[in-house]
């Protein structure tokens, strides 16, 4: 497992003007340590329309691997994100229960791709009406049967680590990896988080706690792969 940060901010303020694009922030985490930067653009409107002339920046100088997570949940914005050089493209969860979109982004990323799931202890939280009430454990292994690698558990209501039901999901479905975004605030908890393996391949950490000192970067990613 590796310890990533996760640079998020509005993409209303910079799809348009660009006055504070994420570069110099991305630029900062990899000289403290990162090895990989997240980025969770909360608005999701870079991917909308046309990609910013930033996006192909900080692909070029980063240096290292990026994720891009912003609301991809329709064909022309996730065919866009293909041409932007992010080695890994986070899937909104809309595709998760639209079997068609969900093919497309398979056929159109392969191994570059995550499926974003949000997590509400036993169930998929904010689910359409139709899946309302599904476990997440249906969920997962439907997903695993379609052809699913990677997933992005994103815990949105637990304050506790969820270690447990990670390695119960990923027992029942074989060659799954995910990513963990919640509860990972201090080298403690990534320490408690690698525990779960392999399986996990990375745990996503706020870039505040980074960039503040609050979370020493090297020490999570000492204390991750020591696990």
């Amino acid at each position: 497992m590796i310890v990533v940060p996760q640079v998020a901010f509005h993409g209303q303020a910079v799809a348009m003007g660009e006055e504070l694009p994420p570069v110099r922030i991305v630029r900062e985490l990899v000289a403290l340590g990162a090895t990989e930067v997240a980025l969770l653009d909360l608005d999701g409107v870079v991917a909308g329309d046309v990609l910013p002339g930033w996006v192909e920046a900080i692909v070029a100088v980063a240096g290292v691997p990026l994720r891009f997570d912003g609301r991809l949940h329709d064909g022309d914005r996730i065919e866009r994100l293909a041409r932007a050089g992010f080695r890994t493209v986070v899937v909104d969860q809309s595709a998760v229960f639209e079997p068609m979109l969900l093919r497309w982004a398979m056929d159109l990323y392969g191994p570059r791709l995550c499926v974003e799931l949000q997590v509400d202890g036993e169930y998929v939280f904010d689910a359409p009406p139709a899946a309302f009430g599904r476990e997440l454990e249906e969920v997962v292994l439907d997903l695993h049967f379609r052809g699913v690698r990677r997933l992005l558990y994103r815990d949105v209501t637990s304050r506790e680590l969820p270690l447990q039901r990670l390695l119960d999901l990923c027992d029942r479905a074989p060659g799954m990896r995910m990513t963990y975004a919640g509860a990972l605030h201090d080298v403690e908890a990534v320490s408690e988080l690698a525990m779960v393996g392999p399986v996990l391949e990375a745990g996503l950490v706020r870039s505040d706690l980074v960039l503040d000192g609050a979370l020493d970067l090297v020490a999570a990613n000492r204390a991750a792969s020591g696990a």
